[in-house]
């Protein structure tokens, strides 16, 4: 109140006073009042008649509480009106961006990547294109608008970063890829590609710093990059997108792929049983690791035998599990691999038909392509075989695809952050899917689940064995942080020891005739020819065979002798087959032939080299390349 008076004191000396009514001077003696009237007089005058100024009234609406929200609202609406100038001119650049980067990266990325990966994935194009067209056009309207919502300078800055992303990852995707390889399971030699990297990094700072330059100093120049540069590239994807949509391959699937069902996964023969166990890439070098570390981990496989001495002729899934059920060899890497693989089931030596024909029931648990080609060849033989659709997990499509397409188009050196592995982009992708998916750990789950029945079986079984990614424990439990060759090769096989033990439980373990094997061993390169003997576990128990300590042979055997053995074991006349495993003796002179198919840096498989090996295949000596085969791409098993 003091204050009060301060002012209106320095007011009434300053002569800022009302002008006096007329007839009264200035001299005109005044009502005189007492100090205390006259000094609360002039505090009330201040709190309620005089601004800071002393030329203005003050209203109610005028007290502080009311002038501050009387200044929000004018922030408020200053904003409100920066929005809104220009907001349709923001919001048109946003579009254009924000629409191409979403097309490229979230839907044609995605799709390209389906269309031409469709043998190994469990999902056709059709299954998924329209998932990522909605989601895609969901991202662009919503960034759209959050991004027009910013003043222009700052908008102006957001698109040039969302366009110069735009254009490096295009050239990514196309000109840059670098050694992706096959996503295989196999770790990437990232430290091999320093180079790339370098270069890499380079580019996008250039292409980054070119468009921000323009920005600042050529906005002419800017606003017509902007506007015509990302359209193109969307043309000229579309364009290749009517290419993919033409395709005979992709023209003529369904938007339900064939597939083997986990039908009777658990079920077995109260009688008779032949089982496969496939191991994949179970190397004889995995096996003595096992036993350097515990030499006695295999005694628990009483009634088998050991070979020592096996290779199995290939060197990839696809055709080594073909080839382990058929033996076909006329026409590798001479015709489609879906044709190679029908005509090896049109033969005069069928396996599967054989045991169709004995009353055997076949089950077959892999991924189709590895074995089958067209759908006819799969429907005829076996019982778990399906073409019922399964419900589409949305929301697990989107996130594994956004993680392919992140590694197509993301700089080199951001590449190792979003690795996947075949297996994991199918895994999740169908709720409570009945899709087999290759993975030893749901046979685990249920092995307190056996189910005898009358039927006679046969089963194949193909688990991740002893190929990386290493997840199993030793005890046959999963580790997502990882694991070592050697706890995932005895976690593989420590699971086998517990379904082994619930078959005595139940009394069938004795009369099942039961192959252990692998689908191919070990290499060094998938890029290079075979550069070290490689040979492969395989574990044999005959019908009736129990109770026995595990014996080892050295006979020259090889996924050749497979079909034989199975036929033996199933009492079909095996002559057309050839020998069993148990038939062919540790002296025996036998020439084994073994495929290697390599790829270049890029994954595409380019040349196909055959040798003869002699005697004993852990000694490189015996190997000797026979033949070279140009691979034509139709023709790639990859």
């Amino acid at each position: 109140m003091y204050a009060a008076f301060d002012m209106e004191m320095i007011r009434l000396e300053s002569g800022l006073t009302s002008n006096p009514p007329m007839g009264q001077t200035a001299d005109s003696k005044l009502p005189q009042a007492t100090p205390d009237a006259h000094r609360q007089d002039i505090i009330t005058k201040s709190e309620d008649t005089i601004d800071n100024a002393g030329l203005n009234q003050i209203t109610p609406e005028s007290k502080p509480e009311n002038i501050k929200t009387q200044t929000q609202s004018s922030k408020l609406s200053k904003a409100l009106s920066i929005v809104h100038r220009n907001f349709g001119k923001r919001l048109f650049l946003s579009m254009i961006i924000t629409f191409c980067a979403c097309f490229t990266f979230l839907f044609f990325g995605p799709v390209e990547i389906t269309a031409f990966s469709q043998d190994s994935l469990h999902f056709t194009v059709y299954n998924i294109a329209p998932v990522m067209a909605v989601f895609a056009l969901a991202v662009c309207l919503a960034t759209s608008f959050i991004i027009s919502i910013f003043k222009e300078t700052i908008h102006n800055r957001i698109i040039t970063g969302v366009f110069s992303f735009l254009f490096c990852g295009y050239i990514q995707g196309n000109l840059l890829s670098g050694k992706m390889g096959a996503l295989d399971g196999n770790p990437v030699q990232w430290h091999t590609q320093k180079t790339e990297m370098l270069l890499d990094f380079f580019i996008w700072f250039m292409i980054f710093y070119i468009f921000y330059f323009l920005l600042k100093t050529n906005k002419n120049i800017w606003t017509k990059i902007i506007k015509f540069v990302p359209p193109a590239l969307v043309v000229m994807q579309s364009v290749a997108l009517i290419s993919i949509f033409s395709g005979v391959s992709v023209k003529s699937m369904d938007t339900n792929k064939d597939y083997l069902s986990t039908a009777d996964f658990t079920t077995y023969s109260s009688k008779k049983n032949t089982l496969v166990f496939v191991l994949d890439r179970l190397d004889y070098e995995f096996i003595d690791e096992v036993l350097n570390d515990d030499p006695d981990f295999f005694n628990q496989m009483d009634g088998f035998t050991s070979y020592t001495n096996a290779i199995s002729e290939h060197a990839r899934t696809r055709p080594a599990l073909n080839f382990l059920l058929t033996g076909c060899e006329d026409g590798l890497w001479e015709k489609p691999a879906d044709e190679f693989f029908d005509d090896s089931w049109s033969s005069k030596i069928n396996l599967l038909d054989d045991l169709n024909s004995a009353d055997y029931k076949v089950d077959i648990y892999t991924e189709i392509d590895n074995i089958f080609g067209n759908i006819g060849s799969a429907v005829n033989y076996v019982s778990n075989y399906s073409c019922n659709a399964n419900k589409l997990n949305k929301k697990q499509v989107i996130k594994n695809l956004m993680t392919l397409s992140a590694y197509r188009y993301a700089p080199i050196t951001m590449r190792p952050f979003f690795w996947c592995y075949t297996d994991t982009v199918n895994k999740g992708i169908f709720k409570d899917s009945i899709v087999y998916e290759v993975d030893e750990l749901q046979y685990a789950d249920k092995i307190s689940d056996f189910k005898l029945e009358k039927n006679k079986y046969f089963k194949l079984y193909h688990f991740n064995g002893s190929h990386p990614p290493y997840v199993l424990n030793e005890d046959g439990t999963k580790d997502e942080k990882g694991t070592s060759s050697l706890e995932q090769t005895k976690g593989a096989f420590n699971i086998l020891f517990s379904a082994f033990r619930k078959m005595k439980e139940q009394g069938i373990y004795k009369d099942a005739a039961i192959i252990i094997t692998a689908d191919y061993g070990s290499a060094l390169s998938d890029t290079d020819p075979v550069q070290k003997a490689t040979t492969i576990g395989l574990f044999y128990k005959p019908t009736g065979s129990a109770d026995t300590p595990l014996e080892t042979s050295r006979a020259p055997v090889s996924l050749k002798n497979i079909p034989a053995t199975i036929a033996k074991s199933a009492g079909l006349n095996t002559k057309k087959y050839g020998a069993a495993l148990d038939e062919v003796g540790e002296d025996e002179n036998v020439t084994r032939f073994f495929y290697k198919g390599i790829i270049n840096d890029y994954g595409t498989e380019i040349m196909a080299y055959k040798y003869e090996i002699n005697g004993d295949a852990s000694n490189f000596n015996n190997w000797k390349i026979i033949n070279e085969i140009n691979v034509k791409e139709s023709h790639s098993f990859y």
